[in-house]
């Protein structure tokens, strides 16, 4: 008589087979998922860094040195520097802004990931003219301190 099917035996390494196959399948799966989430949050720390940063680029009331800090949402917070700039020396720059009646002011954001436990954070760092002249944001015959800077004359 001849036997048909399967042996218990190849039925249990079939399905060990199959089960480790579904198990890595899963895992590359899941290492998707995690960068998808990885990426999510990272776009939206940008977005939220650009939003401070313009914030504080817009705001007239910010002339000088100051620290800021906040909640953006559950999962962001945020730092904000402002502090005088200083050229690099060994850059070869030589502005003197004191000609131009404006200063300079460094402007970092730190976007913190409030459930990272790695410390994880965004910066983006800009450079905002301020007039030191009486106005807000003009300098001698309403010339941007932008525009100071750069020599446009109206």
């Amino acid at each position: 008589m001849k036997n048909r099917g399967f042996t218990l035996l190849e039925i249990v390494v079939a399905v060990a087979l199959l089960g480790v196959g579904v198990g890595v399948s899963m895992q590359i799966f899941s290492g998707g998922l995690k960068n998808v989430y990885r990426i999510r949050m990272a776009h939206e720390a940008m977005n939220h860094a650009e939003n401070v940063m313009s914030e504080i680029l817009t705001n007239q009331e910010i002339i000088g040195p100051t620290n800021l800090s906040g909640d953006l949402d559950p999962e962001f917070s945020y730092t904000a520097d402002v502090e005088y700039w200083e050229p690099p020396e060994d850059r070869g720059l030589k502005l003197d802004l004191t000609q131009q009646r404006m200063e300079l002011l460094s402007v970092v954001v730190d976007i913190h990931f409030k459930n990272d436990p790695y410390g994880k954070i965004y910066r983006a760092a800009c450079l905002k003219a301020v007039s030191t002249l009486p106005g807000p944001g003009q300098g001698p015959m309403g010339i941007d301190p932008i525009q100071q800077l750069f020599g446009v004359r109206e």
